[in-house]
């Protein structure tokens, strides 16, 4: 991995999102933790996956659509992360509040480079 790239802080969060996901699913009831939690945990990979991918390539559109599916993919586990958080199964009032922050960071970081992305485009710079 680059390490241009492990230093962005977009990467960053959503290794540590990664993290904190692997952690706290183990917690989530028998019934729940290989279908919820394991999907959880798969779409936290995926995301980190879409950040390396969408940093690495050199090609604007290309990079506007792994941003596509990374935010398709956030709002995905938002959705998941919401309903374990009503159902209280990520354990500890700390956990959750530690998680809403990193997602709200992200969701900001995403949009802002997205954002960036598209005015390039729209100006016909290539990177």
């Amino acid at each position: 991995m680059s390490k241009l790239l492990e230093g962005t802080r977009i990467y960053r969060d959503v290794t540590q999102m990664l993290t904190q996901t692997l952690d706290f699913t183990k917690d989530f009831p028998k019934a729940y933790r290989y279908s919820v939690g394991e999907q959880m945990q798969n779409i936290a990979m995926r995301m980190v996956n879409e950040v390396a991918s969408g940093y690495i390539t050199r090609n604007i559109e290309k990079k506007i659509d792994k941003l596509d599916d990374f935010q398709a993919d956030f709002n995905t586990f938002k959705t998941f992360f919401r309903i374990a958080s009503e159902r209280r199964w990520i354990v500890g009032l700390g956990r959750r509040a530690s998680m809403i922050e990193l997602m709200d960071s992200i969701g900001k970081q995403s949009t802002a480079w997205k954002n960036s992305l598209v005015k390039l485009k729209n100006n016909g710079e290539n990177l």
